[in-house]
């Protein structure tokens, strides 16, 4: 008996120091849902910045699709038409093939870990990003050369800036410097200062065509579901909308609070509950009332899940292989609730929330 004891016990305390260990080796990840607009925002963005900060990421992430992605996007779909405006304006000012570009983007980097004032390098890094097809990369060299290296050119050095990418209102036209986005107010100015040399790409289009489609069948049934419950009052089709009405609207004291910190509040537990809401006609919550198109909802959530899965799929393989522990994601707001559902599924990921942060 004593035998069985003791080998039960070892037993239990192998398994705590297994449990343990899976625990250490989790990657921590704050999805933090953002406003892609923050241009009227009258937030301290440098307190997200240090709370972010403070949390100490390994990597951050952001909205943007990875390089080798473009290459399968028809021609006329949005995402590569948004990019080709400015990948093409920086490649009519820097015509010319670059041969062994990803070998000369490393090069670049190195050198301007060594010392960061390299001008010229780095107008060349944001060039050779964006004929690479890194927008995500590209946006950030040109935010550094824009709002921190600008001010220390020489003449020369701004007579080349100018002929390498024109004025900063032609830049801001061609999508290049949006001094509005998350990007800019927030994960831009997080890697600089973590000293870090990229943000990272975790993007998927690959589910965006079935979106649409679906997307458009559930927004004419979602209409007649409307109109229905406005004709009849006493419909069952007015019932739901009735609750939909209650589901998704915020008391008085909700809206001050929110609008003290929209940040906080687009993190909170109840902002994921309704902005799934208002983005998705009701959301998931009202499968199955009277009157209320479910299944169509269903095919428009499918591709959503999918696109949302992907984007999980490639933080998780991008952090395993840089063995990172932390790790920040920029997303849109509306993506938060499900990539944390996603995530939070996966034994080796631990998720936090940036309300969480100190």
């Amino acid at each position: 008996m004593k035998t069985l004891f003791n080998f039960s016990l070892i037993l239990f305390i192998l398994m705590g120091v297994s449990i343990k260990s899976d625990a250490q080796n989790q990657i921590e990840i704050v999805i933090v849902g953002s406003a892609h607009d923050n241009s009227k925002s009258t937030q301290d963005f440098q307190s997200i910045i240090n709370k972010l900060k403070n949390f100490k990421p390994d990597m951050v992430f952001g909205e943007y699709l990875p390089p080798a992605d473009y290459a399968t996007l028809p021609e006329d779909h949005w995402a590569k038409k948004a990019f080709r405006k400015g990948h093409d304006y920086l490649e009519k000012l820097n015509p010319g093939e670059v041969k062994n570009l990803s070998s000369k983007i490393a090069k670049d980097k190195k050198a301007l870990s060594s010392f960061a004032y390299y001008h010229k390098t780095r107008m060349n890094l944001a060039v050779n990003y964006a004929k690479n097809w890194d927008r995500g990369n590209a946006d950030y060299q040109i935010f550094l050369l824009e709002n921190d290296m600008k001010s220390r050119f020489g003449k020369e050095e701004m007579a080349t800036y100018t002929k390498m990418f024109g004025m900063t209102d032609s830049l801001k036209k061609a999508g290049l410097y949006r001094p509005g986005s998350e990007y800019a107010k927030i994960y831009f100015p997080l890697i600089y200062q973590l000293k870090q040399d990229q943000i990272y790409n975790m993007d998927c289009q690959t589910y965006d065509k079935p979106w649409g489609i679906a997307w458009g069948k559930m927004d004419s049934a979602y209409k007649v579901m409307i109109k229905t419950a406005k004709a009849d009052t006493t419909s069952a089709e007015a019932a739901t909308v009735k609750a939909m009405d209650k589901y998704w609207a915020f008391t008085e004291e909700e809206s001050k609070i929110f609008n003290a910190d929209p940040y906080a509040g687009m993190n909170s537990e109840k902002y994921g509950r309704v902005d799934e809401a208002w983005n998705l006609y009701g959301g998931r919550h009202f499968y199955g009332y009277a009157g209320f198109p479910t299944a169509l909802l269903k095919d428009m959530v499918a591709p959503w899940l999918l696109r949302n899965e992907a984007m999980c799929k490639n933080i998780v393989d991008q952090a395993m292989a840089k063995n990172a522990k932390r790790v920040v994601v920029g997303v849109g707001a509306s993506h938060r609730i499900f990539m944390e559902e996603i995530l939070s599924k996966n034994p080796n990921i631990k998720i936090i929330n940036y309300n969480d942060l100190k």
